[in-house]
């Protein structure tokens, strides 16, 4: 092969996946930058404003409670590519993976046209989708598995939080007893950062809002909700807390009763999705050579291309139908 004919489309690869992580970055320096000017608009008016503007600005309880952070995140809202990276745990720079994408996709991209000799518009097109679904699953799978670890913690902190509250200490102790109590678990290292945030001087409403930003799992959103309305308006906190834990518990019998109602779907989807792998596999063990068409002629490469697709989107769409999560 020449070596021109070799060296053209990995440069042209190249130039598409370096594009591509460069407009993402764009995008995502944009948004930032954007949330920051809005930000800055919002603390002049709230600066260069009467007292009673202020108290109203600052204020959760309003006619409009949208415009709040804590009710404007809805519940399947993800913020940005980096609370999506904090969901999942993880704590390095969107810029990593991005970086990291764009590194896959060029490594498939030479894989399949350098040493496989497929086409460069096959080869261009599965490192892009590569560079694509590949983080995107793996960043579904670990935030899938974070949040499922921390429900199953959540209701033992609700617990500790209600008879500390009942044994009369205040809510910032509460809390810091959770962080004392679940000390190598994801939900103590939580509490444990809104303890320490709080001693540093930040409030109660801005470390709770962050860190329900951070974490993004909906019963957590709902606990900081009720800590910063009984703040605003009085009550006892201790008999909101029991309630709340009583919602958690429901929710969660209710969640461990769809995963069983639903584990007949999910064994079918599972099969389903296997089918296609089998016969292709047991087709190649009987006659390796009946394939060969697919992956040698170009209206084989076409058609491998489009089945691929129909089945990536079959699958994704089945598993879509057996998880369902309750809101």
């Amino acid at each position: 092969m020449n070596l021109a004919n070799v060296l053209i489309p990995i440069f042209t690869g190249s130039i598409i996946l370096i594009a591509y992580v460069l407009g993402l970055i764009y995008f995502y320096r944009r948004k930032e930058t954007e949330e920051n000017l809005n930000w800055k608009t919002r603390l002049e008016q709230v600066l260069f404003a009467s007292k009673q503007e202020k108290s109203a600005a600052l204020s959760l309880i309003k006619d409009d409670p949208a415009n709040e952070s804590y009710f404007h995140s809805k519940l399947p809202k993800v913020e940005g590519l980096r609370q999506w990276i904090q969901h999942a745990g993880f704590d390095f720079s969107p810029i990593v993976l991005l970086g990291g994408a764009a590194g896959l996709g060029v490594g498939v991209f030479f894989v399949l046209f350098v040493i496989f000799h497929i086409s460069l518009m096959f080869s261009v097109l599965v490192g892009l989708a590569a560079s694509l679904i590949i983080p995107w699953g793996f960043l579904t799978f670990f935030r899938y598995r974070q949040k499922k670890k921390f429900m199953v913690e959540f209701p033992i902190a609700l617990d500790i939080m209600r008879r500390a509250l009942r044994a009369g200490y205040s809510a910032d102790r509460a809390l810091e007893m959770v962080a004392e109590q679940q000390t190598n678990s994801s939900i103590g290292k939580a509490f444990r950062m809104i303890g320490d945030k709080m001693r540093l001087g930040e409030s109660v409403e801005t470390v709770l809002t962050d860190m329900s930003n951070r974490i993004g799992i909906d019963e957590f959103r709902m606990l900081a909700i009720v800590f910063v309305l009984q703040r605003e308006t009085g009550g006892s906190l201790a008999e909101a807390a029991e309630n709340f834990s009583k919602i958690i518990h429901a929710r969660t019998s209710l969640r461990k009763k769809i995963a069983s109602l639903t584990a007949e779907v999910r064994v079918t989807a599972v099969i389903l999705s296997s089918i296609p792998f089998f016969i292709m596999g047991a087709v190649y063990v009987v006659s390796p050579k009946y394939l060969d068409p697919l992956f040698i002629t170009d209206k084989g490469k076409f058609l491998l291309m489009i089945g691929t697709t129909m089945l990536i989107s079959g699958i994704v769409i089945l598993i879509r139908m057996s998880y369902k999560d309750i809101y």
